[in-house]
């Protein structure tokens, strides 16, 4: 029997659905979504329906260089490359050190009551080589649970019934001040 010409790029897709139709986990462990499947199909139209790689890419409004990519991850690591990849970052050269970080920790537990501004200022005073800005100070207490939300001090909330905050007298319709 002959195999339709789709099949040629497919291999792997038909030895997984030959196992019970259990999806392979990739290599991160990730069982793979239905994120591969429209790939796969793309990927196997041009031969599947005699169309041009350019009439694919235009029909499924992808470009072509994205074709060509997921077509070359394909042939590396069959349907298992075909899975949405993280695009985090492998490494953060900008992030602050951990002895900087863990120093911001330790003054914030020594001094709750102190905030980003009070924290750096005091990293100033102390001599330390390298003191982050205020915004990275506040991002590392944040990082580590340690700022709380505007509604835990003190702010109204949402449950509290609205105050007239206005210090200033307005006239009233009548012309007199309320």
């Amino acid at each position: 029997m002959m195999q339709p010409p789709g099949d040629r790029l497919d291999p792997l897709a038909r030895q997984h659905v030959r196992r019970g139709g259990t999806r392979p986990p990739n290599e991160r462990g990730a069982v793979i979504g239905l994120e591969a499947e429209p790939w796969l199909e793309i990927l196997q139209a041009p031969d599947r329906n005699g169309l041009t790689v350019t009439e694919v890419c235009r029909r499924y409004n992808i470009s072509r260089k994205s074709y060509y990519s997921y077509l070359a991850r394909y042939r590396e690591h069959g349907v298992a490359g075909l899975a949405p990849r993280s695009r985090r970052p492998k490494s953060f050269p900008a992030r602050t050190s951990a002895d900087i970080e863990a120093v911001v920790v330790r003054v914030r537990l020594d001094r709750p009551q102190w905030g980003a501004r009070r924290i750096r200022a005091h990293l100033q005073r102390a001599g330390s080589t390298r003191v982050p800005a205020v915004s990275t100070v506040h991002a590392i207490l944040r990082r580590h649970g340690l700022v709380g939300t505007r509604s835990d001090h003190g702010a109204p909330s949402a449950a509290m019934p609205e105050q007239s905050t206005t210090t200033h007298r307005t006239p009233s319709y009548a012309g007199s001040y309320t």
